[in-house]
């Protein structure tokens, strides 16, 4: 088993496990927040003080601390490029990531019409051209699929708003990883929701990041309720490039909402609603279509996961995750989860699998669908 997130030592793991900072509410009182927008400190006080923080894994919180120390020598709009490499953005490669997306195209001949060369702002020359090989193997691994046709659909979006993402010109079109990784969930999504009889239209996502996935399914997907469950900064990334990226559609945070009440009628009111993971148990059964979590599950312990998994199941008829294939618990004492053994991610035979599978790209990843009864 190759694991991923693997310990070095018993020293090194015990040190990130129990010694490493990871109290974030120190943290954030002594910080120096003259830097930090008024809208992210107001979020990061609602945070703190709210159950969602013990629905957040210490990995997170500690990357938190990380973050909020670029934004706070920054400024938020200026570390936005930095953190961007965070947000599923790859600039290296072994065999275990690629050999599917390889073994794909293989015997494709390619006529090189890019710029494969450029130097992607804020990353060196190596994460460079690590990053633009991928980028262009995955459109080499798209660009005939029936999914690929959506890219026209979200290149008229973005034409209302530059979020200047490390990318490449390809056969005339500026395309980003992110575009593409999200057009390989935006497919397997979409086949999971064709297998829902009553649709209603509304998504939830947790964990989404910068908000990619988030944009992709608002581009192609048209007259959704989608709510995004987050904690700060990253939730504050997603909700400023939303709004930027989609200026006719009405996006609010709802932080403050305390009652199922309070929540429905700001989501009734909006097109993308903004929560904090907790709120999540104020929404009434079934409420969604689908619940998306895609690269955070295998991050939490296993007591946020169960609490996350359990209120999808209440609040949703279907449920797409993206994980990897066998995981090392980040920040824990040697604890594994592998998407084989189900008790780890807390499915129930009862549950219809729609599919289970290898992802293209990366190939230690694998994506699963699953329909609630």
């Amino acid at each position: 088993m190759e694991l991923q997130s693997k310990k070095k030592s018993l020293w090194s793991t015990f040190k990130n496990a129990y010694l490493k900072a990871h109290n974030l509410k120190n943290f954030w009182s002594r910080l120096n927040k003259q830097k930090i927008p008024k809208e992210l400190i107001s979020s990061i006080d609602y945070f703190i003080k709210s159950e969602s923080y013990n629905w957040s894994s210490k990995f997170w919180r500690r990357l938190t601390i990380n973050h909020l120390e670029v934004i706070s020598s920054k400024n938020f709009q200026n570390s936005q490029d930095d953190l961007g490499k965070e947000y599923f953005t790859f600039t290296h490669f072994n065999d275990i990531i690629i050999r599917e997306a390889c073994q794909a195209i293989e015997k494709n001949t390619i006529n090189l019409k890019t710029n494969l060369f450029k130097k992607q702002k804020n990353f060196s020359y190596e994460e460079s051209i690590y990053h633009n090989i991928i980028l262009y193997m995955l459109y080499e691994n798209i660009k005939n699929k029936s999914v690929f046709k959506n890219f026209e659909i979200i290149k008229k979006v973005k034409e209302n708003y530059d979020q200047k993402k490390p990318s490449l010109i390809i056969d005339g079109n500026v395309i980003s990883q992110d575009d593409l990784n999200s057009l390989f969930e935006f497919e397997k999504i979409d086949f999971l929701l064709s297998k829902i009889k009553d649709k209603k239209n509304t998504f939830l996502e947790i964990g989404s990041g910068s908000g990619r996935t988030t944009q992709v399914i608002l581009a192609i997907k048209k007259d959704i309720k989608y709510v995004v469950a987050d904690i700060p900064p990253a939730i504050n990334f997603s909700y400023d490039n939303t709004k930027k990226l989609f200026p006719d559609k009405k996006v609010e945070l709802a932080f403050q909402a305390q009652s199922q009440n309070e929540l429905l009628k700001i989501i009734s009111k909006n097109d993308v609603t903004y929560i904090f993971p907790h709120q999540i148990e104020f929404l009434p059964r079934k409420f969604f279509d689908i619940s998306i979590a895609i690269d955070c599950l295998h991050e939490m312990e296993k007591k946020i996961v169960e609490k996350y998994v359990n209120n999808f199941e209440k609040v949703s008829q279907a449920f797409y995750f993206k994980v990897w294939e066998y995981a090392g618990l980040p920040n824990s004492f040697y604890k594994t989860y592998s998407v084989h053994n189900k008790k780890d991610y807390f499915i129930k035979k009862e549950w219809d699998e729609i599919f289970k599978e290898k992802c293209v790209f990366p190939s230690n990843y694998f994506q699963m669908g699953y329909k609630f009864n």
